[in-house]
């Protein structure tokens, strides 16, 4: 039988990606604070990053990388049924654009779908469709496509 997820397979998965090229070349720190939270029983909590919300001029935390970017995590997982629950992964630059990936538990309001993005240069009402992301999608995106931009 196979082996359910646990935060302890989830956070191996998490620095596999991180402790290989060219993710190294691009932190800050070798080693970001990602950890687990305390959760509800047959649930686990992943986190990286001081809070959820993040402001304009928070300072860095979470996985952060050379050019002074980060990326806060929250991911929480069902044991039960091995799946993911919700998350937020929220990049922000130092200028104070970000962009922000979120799947709530359930469908929001009208306009507030269960999967979005939300992008600093549209506006805070704005929510953006999308399916489900994971972080390692996030992660790739960040490094291929914004690490090292001026802005």
């Amino acid at each position: 039988m196979a082996e359910g997820r646990s935060y302890r397979n989830r956070l191996s998965e998490l620095w596999r990606i991180l402790s290989s090229q060219p993710y190294q070349n691009k932190l800050r720190s070798k080693s970001p604070n990602l950890h687990p939270a305390p959760a509800k029983r047959d649930e686990f909590i992943i986190v990286a990053g001081e809070s959820q919300i993040v402001k304009p001029g928070n300072p860095p935390s979470g996985i952060v990388f050379l050019d002074e970017s980060f990326l806060v995590v929250y991911e929480r997982w069902s044991t039960e049924t091995d799946s993911l629950l919700r998350y937020k992964y929220h990049y922000q630059r130092p200028d104070g654009w970000f962009v922000r990936y979120d799947m709530h538990d359930t469908e929001q309001l009208e306009g507030h779908p269960k999967h979005h993005l939300q992008a600093s240069v549209l506006g805070e009402n704005v929510r953006l469709p999308t399916g489900e992301v994971a972080c390692e999608d996030v992660l790739q995106m960040i490094v291929e496509q914004f690490v090292g931009m001026n802005g």
